[in-house]
């Protein structure tokens, strides 16, 4: 897991759910080393800790690393995945202090859980599930996304259940150090021409970490 100091460590185990809700989209990594990029289904209420759905390519060599591992194995194997929300580099101009270095601002969960393939049936829920997060109108999933339709394209995925065993969490937004630095920094992100830094000056704003107020 990553390292992280106690003070830039999320406030809590329902902090860091709340952040893979809101950024959903994390790189699934497995050993051998292998990672797929996706996007993740939080079940809050499933498990101790929660339990994560996503769903792999069948052609995606990964799939068949865990196959194999999972015909091998008496027990589950273990993966990491990491969710990574806005991030940007931080010039030494933004602080008020005299002196300081550049450095780089984020907020990133790990999770470290048993991993499962789903068969195709739980595969087709998975999706469907997923589907009715982000397609809120039921007349648009009938019209673009047929019972039928949905059914031939599962045949190409598997679905991927991981049940969260552990969950550890960063928040580097310059919390630490003085209001007026944070302040200085906080303003040069809401005002930068990039998107991306625009962006963490929002979830700064949203979390009231390292904004200054």
């Amino acid at each position: 897991m990553l390292y992280c100091p106690p003070n830039l460590a999320f406030k809590d185990t329902a902090a860091m759910l709340d952040f893979i809700e809101q950024e959903p989209f994390g790189c699934l990594v497995s050993y051998p080393f292998f990672c797929s990029y996706l996007p993740w289904q939080l079940k809050r209420q499933e498990g101790e800790k929660g339990v994560l759905y996503g769903h792999l390519a069948r052609q995606n060599p990964q799939l068949r690393q865990l196959a194999e591992q999972a015909a091998a194995q008496a027990t589950a194997q273990q993966v990491l995945i990491t969710f990574t929300g806005p991030h940007a580099y931080i010039s030494p101009r933004y602080y008020a202090a005299a002196k300081a270095v550049p450095t780089w601002n984020y907020a990133v969960v790990q999770v470290i859980g048993q991993v499962q393939l789903l068969d195709a049936a739980d595969t087709l829920w998975a999706v469907q599930e997923q589907l009715l997060q982000y397609e809120t109108s039921a007349a648009l999933r009938a019209e673009k996304m047929p019972a039928a339709y949905l059914q031939q394209l599962a045949a190409s995925i598997v679905g991927v259940k991981v049940t969260i065993s552990e969950l550890a969490g960063k928040v580097k937004l310059g919390q630490q150090r003085s209001q007026a630095d944070q302040q200085g920094v906080f303003a040069a992100l809401s005002q930068s021409e990039r998107y991306s830094e625009r962006a963490l000056a929002q979830w700064m704003a949203q979390q009231v970490i390292g904004t200054g107020w």
